[in-house]
């Protein structure tokens, strides 16, 4: 299937590395135009090297903006406009997951980072774009949560709850927008070879020798007996932004190699 994002303008955020750079790496391979946002300096000089190489520097912007600030997402909006001198087609709400805690131990300031970053970050860029979306009768908003949304981790509570309540904003809005030619989906992030998947596994080992007994073992655990790249990882959710996807709507759909159990 021949997907081509020509003359579309993207907004990835947390976009600097990852599963988010992976996509943008992509939609600027394709054509569009795409902004990515960071907080890290470091993080986004690295993907400005990559971009570079794919296309010239007037089809990407990389903004050092932290999306747990509301204050950020109107200047964001307003950045892509004067760069592109359009408004934005498709948005990828993505955002760094919060710490490995359980209820016991998070605290007040926990919980207030986890929903700015994991849970109003996508409530209130998606209330940004959806005007100029509605005035051209077409838009794509997806929501990168977890599997945890549905399935609960042990030991990650701030996540759990905070991805289960994009999820159920997402399938809200979904059904709002959807007469206006915008589709609403969310992704259920699975396991995926990311710098926050190898952190939450280092985390939870005592050495090097531990740690690779324990991605062993994940690995073991996988029906398919092994974790996914970001580069794989990443098709469905392009599948998804492109015209072909235009009656998939409101769905929440795992990538997670058949690790979750639930039949729904």
């Amino acid at each position: 299937m021949n997907i081509s994002f020509k003359n579309k303008t993207v907004l990835v955020t947390a976009g600097s590395k990852g599963i988010g750079l992976e996509i943008a790496k992509y939609f600027i391979s394709s054509g569009a135009n795409v902004c990515i946002c960071s907080r890290k300096k470091k993080n986004l000089n690295n993907a400005k090297k990559i971009f570079s190489r794919i296309s010239e520097k007037s089809k990407f912007l990389c903004l050092q903006k932290d999306i747990s600030i509301p204050k950020n997402h109107p200047i964001i909006i307003k950045k892509i406009k004067t760069k592109f001198n359009k408004s934005i087609d498709i948005l990828i709400n993505n955002s760094g997951g919060p710490p490995a805690k359980s209820v016991e131990k998070t605290t007040f300031k926990d919980w207030n980072l986890a929903i700015s970053s994991n849970l109003m970050s996508g409530v209130l860029l998606s209330k940004l774009v959806i005007k100029s979306m509605k005035k051209k009768k077409w838009g794509r908003i997806i929501n990168l949560t977890s599997t945890t949304a549905k399935e609960p981790a042990d030991n990650m509570a701030l996540s759990n709850v905070t991805r289960a309540a994009l999820t159920s904003f997402s399938k809200t809005l979904s059904r709002e927008v959807a007469k206006y030619g915008i589709t609403v989906n969310t992704i259920l992030t699975g396991g995926c070879l990311t710098d926050r998947f190898y952190n939450l596994l280092k985390k939870s080992s005592k050495n090097k020798k531990d740690f690779d007994i324990n991605l062993k073992k994940l690995i073991s655990l996988s029906p398919m007996k092994k974790i996914a790249k970001p580069e794989e990882f990443i098709q469905l959710i392009i599948f998804l932004a492109s015209e072909n996807s235009s009656y998939i709507n409101g769905s929440a759909i795992p990538i997670d190699g058949g690790s979750s159990r639930t039949i729904f």
